[in-house]
């Protein structure tokens, strides 16, 4: 399965989560890495790069609900060829915003559920291997407060995965990651 395939069928499902923009809502755009925790995963596939775009649905005070679509691709070598794995995460997750109020620099955590669709391709055996995995998360949160009611997000998560079948490999992680956080209005300028 070539790279450009998978993207191409991923942006839709991408845009097919996110409902439209209001001024209301808050949306978040973060880049970073995603490290298997488990042994066999972590020998085998190393780092992978992921992005994510996570949408704010719901506000009640210090408490908000967000959904995180993403993308990741990891590639390493094996026995000559290359060895491809993609991973669609779907995070769910309520945060609690610590108060602090007239700061710039506040804490949030928030915990969740976790869905990972992953294809995994290998050219020795010219078979893609597709499963869904589910599991929860937790997510720790640094807010700093930029011009323009925007933020810029370091994120922390633990995602805890349980793979669909025992032989299956494990995908559990942490997700390291920055971003960009801002009005919804924003984006459709």
């Amino acid at each position: 399965m070539k790279p450009s395939i998978v993207l191409i069928y991923s942006i839709p499902a991408l845009l097919f989560v996110f409902p439209t923009f209001s001024s209301a809502q808050r949306t978040t755009i973060k880049m970073g890495i995603y490290d298997f925790v488990e042994n066999t995963a972590s020998e085998f596939y190393v780092l992978s790069p992921i992005i994510t775009a996570e949408y704010r649905v719901w506000k009640s005070s210090q408490l908000d609900l967000r959904i995180s679509p993403g993308f990741s691709l990891n590639r390493t070598r094996y026995n000559s060829h290359y060895h491809y794995l993609y991973m669609i995460p779907l995070l769910t997750t309520v945060y609690y915003h610590l108060p602090n109020p007239d700061s710039k620099v506040w804490p949030s955590i928030g915990m969740g559920g976790s869905l990972l669709w992953k294809a995994d391709y290998n050219k020795d055996f010219d078979k893609t291997h597709y499963s869904l995995s589910y599991g929860f998360h937790t997510t720790g949160r640094l807010n700093l407060s930029l011009k323009k009611s925007r933020l810029l997000v370091l994120d922390m998560t633990y995602n805890l995965l349980i793979p669909p079948v025992s032989e299956d490999v494990n995908l559990s992680g942490i997700i390291l990651s920055v971003g960009l956080n801002f009005p919804g209005n924003q984006i459709s300028k």
